[in-house]
C-alpha cells in the first residue's frame, strides 16, 4: 500500500524544513523556561497540615472516650447479671441499639472463658475470642483497644467488673467512624478536598485512608494519639497530606509565539522552492513530450521491472507458506491417526531401500526421518527376514493388502513381540512407484476371541463393582454420619457409647473391605501410592484371623500416629497375606505386627525429644537404605504349639511378599523363617511428608454449605452431621436443583457434591460453580479412586467419610460453652 503513495518532493522538503525551525524554537524556549527560577506557592505550607492532622488526632481520643462510655451504656442496657434477662432479649435490645447508633458495627457481650454471650450478628453466638490477641491483653486491663478488623475499624473491649474476673463488652467501631471523624475537621477548618488523612496502627497496618509511597512529594505532618481517661494510648499515629506545593511561572508572550510561527512558515517557503528547482529536471526525464512516440524513460522501466519482480517474489512466498501449511495439516492428520489407531505408518522406496517416517522432535513439530530397509529388516527375527522380501515384492508385484506377521528380536529384558506389518502399493507424485506399510505390535491374548471376551468381562465386572461398592459406600456414609452426630452427644450413656465405638469400628472395617473390591477390580494400575499403615492393618488383621490363621491370636502393635507410607495398600495386604499362610503352614501359634517411625542417616533438631518411635537408625539394615524417614514394620510369629511336628514348607510365599515389597521400593529382611525358631521378618518402608495441619482461621465457625446429594437418606445424613458441627445447610437433589438455588443467592461457603449423580455429574456441577461463582469452595464426594483425573483439582471427600472428615475440610467449629 505504501508503495502506492507518491509525496511531491516539494512538499515533503517543506515539510521537513518547517519541523526543524519548530523544533529548533521549542528548544530555545525550553532553555528560556529553565533559567527563569519558578515561584512556589507560599500557601500551601506545613503550618496547615499540622493543625489539621493535630484536630484529627484529637477526635480520634474523643471517639475512643466514647466508646468506652458507649460501652458503659450497653452493659447497663444489658444487665449481665440478671437471670430473668434471656439471651434472646439481650439480643434484641443490642440490634435496637445499634439501629440507633451506626458508627458501631457491633456489640459483642463475652464470658469469662471467651464465648460470645450476646451479639448483634447471630452468626457470632456461642463463638470463642479466647484465641485472639487482644483478648490476652485484656485480661488484666479495665479497658483495651485492638486494631483493624475485616469489617471494623477498631474494637474497644471494656471489663465490666474486676479485670480478670468479670465479663466483658466488645464494641466493634464501623470504618464509617474515622470518616465521619474526617469531615468534621474539614467543615471545622474549611480544609481543601485533596488534604486527606491517614491513621496508622502501633504495627504500621493502616487503620483508615492508604499507606503512601516513601518518596511521596506533597507535604504532610503527623500527629500522635494519647488515648482516652481509661484507655491506654493505643499508639496510633495520624498523617495530614497537604496538595502538591503548586509551581507557578510565567507563560510564554505573545509576540514570541508570533515570531516562532513567522520562522517556521518561512523555513517551509524556502523547502518548497527548493524542492521545486530540484523536482523539475527529474520530472521531465520520467514523462516524455506529449504528442510525441519517443519510448518510455529509463525511470519508469526500472520502476515496473522492480514492481514486476516484488510481486512475483511476493506469490511465490505465499505459495510456498501455503503449501508448507498444508503439508503440517497432513503431517498432523498422519500422527493423530497413529495414536488413535494404533498403526505406525511408513512409506518405502524400492530403489534406493530407504524407508521415510514421520515423527515428532522434542519441540513437538513433526519431521521427516530415514533408515534403510536393512535397519528396518534387522529390528525382526533372522528366520523372518524373507517373508518380508517376500511380502515387499507381492506388494509391488500386485495391487491389495499384503499382510505378514513378523517377530521382533527380544529386548533387553528377554521378551519379543509379534508385528503386523500390511504393504500396499502407491505411487507418488512424479509417478515412481512406492510401498506404504502399516505395523502394530500384536497382543496374542488380547487379539483371540477369548482375549477380547476377556476384556469384555473385565469392563463389566468393573461396572458392577463400582455400582455395588457406590450403594455400600452410601450406606456405610449414612451409617457413620449418625454414629458419628450420636458419639458426640453430650451426657451419653457409657454404655451407649461403647457400643456406638463398636460399630464405627465395624463401618471403618467394611471401608477397608470396599477398598479391596476396587483393587481387585480396577487392576495395580489404579493403586494408591500412599497408604495408612495402621488402618491398614486394623482392617485386615481380623480379616486374616478369620480366614487364614484359623483363630489364632493376632497382635496390633501398630501406632495410629504413624506417617503414610509410599507403597499400595494391595501390596501390603498380599504381603501380609503370604506371610500368614507361610505362618500357618509351619503349624507356628499366633501372628503380631508392630511399626515404629524411624531415620535413617539423618539428625534433627527434635531427635532429642522424639522419644523412641523417632532416632537415627543404627543396625545392620542402616547403610543398604538411603537417608530419610521409614516406617519400621515387625512380623512376628508364636512358637510352635508342644507335640505339633516341624512341616517341610518352601519359601514361595516369602518369596512373593518380599518381591511385592521390593516393587513398592521397600526393603525386606528375613531374619528367622520358622523351620526352628518362630518366624521374623522385618519391612522398612519410606515415609511419606507429613502434610502440616490446615489453618482453620480462614473458614468461619459457621459456614453456609450446599449440599447436592441424590439419595435422600444419605443427603438428610450428612446434613444432620453437617448442622451438628454448626453449619448451615442448604440441601439440593441434583445438579440442576444446584444451580437454581445458586442463581437465586450465591451467598454459600463451600459446596459439597456427590460425583456419581445421574444427569449432572459432581464434576460437572463443579465446572459449572467454579464458572458462575468463583467464590465458592468446591468439594466433590466419591469413593477413593472413582473420581476423574480432571477433578483432582477440588477438594475431594472419599466416601465413606466421618464427621472428623467433613471437620478437616471445613474446619473444626470454634470451642463452646458446655
Amino acid at each position: 500500500m505504501l508503495d502506492s503513495v507518491r509525496i511531491p518532493l516539494k512538499v515533503l522538503n517543506a515539510a521537513q524544513l518547517a519541523g526543524i525551525a519548530a523544533a529548533a524554537f521549542a528548544l530555545a524556549c525550553l532553555a528560556a523556561g529553565l533559567a527563569v527560577p519558578d515561584r512556589i506557592d507560599p500557601d500551601a505550607g506545613g503550618r496547615r497540615v499540622l493543625e489539621a492532622s493535630r484536630s484529627f488526632a484529637e477526635a480520634v481520643d474523643e471517639a475512643l472516650t466514647g466508646a468506652v462510655t458507649d460501652a458503659r451504656n450497653v452493659a447497663l442496657l444489658l444487665r449481665p447479671d440478671d437471670p430473668d434477662l434471656t439471651e434472646a432479649a439481650r439480643a434484641d435490645l443490642v440490634r435496637d441499639w445499634l439501629a440507633l447508633n451506626p458508627r458501631y458495627r457491633d456489640a459483642v457481650l463475652i464470658g469469662l472463658d471467651g464465648t460470645v454471650r450476646t451479639a448483634g450478628e447471630p452468626r457470632r453466638l456461642g463463638t470463642s475470642v479466647a484465641r485472639e490477641p487482644w483478648f490476652a491483653r485484656a485480661r488484666n486491663a479495665v479497658a483495651v483497644v485492638a486494631g483493624p478488623e475485616a469489617d471494623a475499624a477498631f474494637t474497644v473491649a471494656l471489663a465490666l467488673g474486676p479485670p480478670g474476673r468479670s465479663d466483658r463488652l466488645q464494641l466493634r467501631a464501623a470504618p464509617v467512624l474515622f470518616e465521619e471523624i474526617g469531615a468534621r475537621v474539614r467543615r471545622a477548618l474549611a480544609l481543601p478536598a485533596d488534604l486527606v488523612f491517614t491513621v496508622t496502627g502501633a504495627d504500621g497496618r493502616a487503620l483508615a485512608g492508604s499507606l503512601p509511597p516513601t518518596d511521596d512529594p506533597r507535604p504532610h505532618a503527623a500527629t500522635p494519639t494519647r488515648g482516652g481517661q481509661d484507655l491506654a494510648n493505643p499508639g496510633w499515629l495520624v498523617t495530614g497530606y497537604g496538595p502538591v506545593a503548586e509551581r507557578t511561572g510565567s507563560a510564554p508572550d505573545g509576540r514570541v509565539l508570533g515570531l516562532g510561527l513567522a520562522l517556521v512558515l518561512a523555513a517551509g517557503a524556502l523547502g518548497w522552492m527548493l524542492g521545486g528547482r530540484a523536482a523539475r529536471p527529474l520530472a521531465r526525464l520520467a514523462d516524455a513530450p506529449a504528442g510525441s512516440e519517443a519510448p518510455v524513460s529509463a525511470v519508469r522501466e526500472i520502476a515496473a521491472l522492480t514492481g514486476s519482480l516484488h510481486d512475483r517474489a511476493r506469490s511465490a512466498d505465499t505459495r510456498l507458506a501455503r503449501a508448507d501449511t498444508g503439508l503440517d495439516r497432513v503431517r498432523g492428520r498422519l500422527h493423530i491417526f497413529e495414536t488413535m489407531s494404533g498403526w505406525t505408518c511408513w512409506e518405502i522406496d524400492p530403489e534406493t531401500r530407504q524407508v521415510i517416517w514421520s515423527d515428532r522432535e522434542e519441540a513437538g513439530t513433526p519431521a521427516d526421518r530415514a533408515a534403510d530397509l536393512t535397519d528396518l529388516a534387522a529390528r525382526f527375527e533372522p528366520a523372518d527376514h524373507a517373508l518380508l522380501d517376500l511380502t515387499l515384492r507381492a506388494a509391488l508385484a500386485a495391487d491389495g493388502p499384503h499382510d505378514a506377521v513378523l517377530r521382533t528380536r527380544p529386548d533387553a529384558d528377554g521378551g519379543g513381540a509379534r508385528v503386523l506389518v500390511r504393504f500396499l502399493r502407491g505411487t507418488d507424485a512424479a509417478g515412481r512407484a512406492r510401498v506404504h506399510a502399516l505395523s502394530r505390535a500384536l497382543d496374542t491374548a488380547a487379539d483371540t476371541p477369548a482375549g477380547l471376551n476377556e476384556r469384555r468381562r473385565s469392563h463389566v465386572l468393573r461396572r458392577v463393582t463400582d455400582g455395588i461398592v457406590h450403594d455400600f459406600n452410601d450406606v456405610l456414609t449414612v451409617v457413620l454420619a449418625n454414629l458419628g452426630v450420636l458419639r458426640r452427644r453430650p451426657g451419653l450413656d457409657p454404655e451407649l457409647a461403647r457400643l456406638a465405638d463398636t460399630a464405627l469400628a465395624g463401618a471403618q472395617r467394611g471401608a477397608a473391605l470396599t477398598r479391596r473390591m476396587l483393587s481387585l477390580a480396577r487392576g495395580a494400575e489404579e493403586g494408591i501410592g500412599e497408604s495408612d499403615l495402621a488402618a491398614t492393618v486394623a482392617a485386615f488383621l481380623p480379616f486374616m484371623q478369620g480366614n487364614v490363621l484359623r483363630d489364632a491370636p493376632v497382635i496390633d502393635r501398630v501406632p495410629a500416629n504413624l506417617p503414610r507410607v509410599l507403597c499400595p495398600e494391595r501390596i501390603l495386604e498380599i504381603a501380609l497375606l503370604n506371610v500368614a499362610f507361610h505362618v500357618r503352614d509351619h503349624g507356628l501359634h499366633g501372628f503380631a505386627v508392630g511399626a515404629a517411625e524411624q531415620l535413617v542417616g539423618v539428625e534433627t533438631a527434635d531427635d532429642a525429644t522424639a522419644g523412641a518411635a523417632k532416632e537415627p537408625l543404627e543396625g545392620p539394615a542402616g547403610p543398604g537404605l538411603p537417608e530419610g524417614t521409614y516406617v519400621h514394620v515387625l512380623l512376628a510369629s508364636g512358637r510352635r504349639q508342644p507335640g505339633e511336628p516341624a512341616r517341610a514348607v518352601g519359601m514361595d510365599g516369602i518369596e512373593t511378599a518380599a518381591r511385592l515389597i521390593a516393587e513398592a521400593g521397600g526393603v525386606w529382611r528375613l531374619l528367622s523363617d520358622g523351620s526352628e525358631e518362630g518366624f521374623l521378618a522385618e519391612i522398612w518402608l519410606r515415609a511419606a511428608e507429613r502434610t502440616a495441619p490446615a489453618e482453620p482461621a480462614a473458614w468461619a465457625s459457621a459456614l453456609r454449605v450446599l449440599l447436592v446429594e441424590s439419595d435422600s437418606l444419605v443427603r438428610a445424613s450428612v446434613a444432620e452431621a453437617l448442622a451438628e458441627l454448626g453449619h448451615r445447610v442448604t440441601q439440593a437433589a441434583s445438579g440442576e436443583h444446584a444451580l437454581a438455588l445458586l442463581a437465586e443467592s450465591d451467598a454459600y461457603d463451600a459446596m459439597i457434591a456427590d460425583q456419581s449423580m445421574p444427569v449432572m455429574t459432581g464434576l460437572q456441577l463443579a465446572a459449572a460453580v467454579v464458572e458462575r461463582h468463583p467464590g465458592i469452595r468446591v468439594i466433590l464426594a466419591s469413593p477413593h479412586g472413582h473420581l476423574p483425573a480432571a477433578g483432582r483439582r477440588f477438594l475431594q471427600l472419599d466416601k465413606p467419610f466421618r464427621q472428623e472428615d467433613l471437620m478437616a475440610l471445613l474446619g473444626p467449629p470454634e470451642a463452646r460453652a458446655a
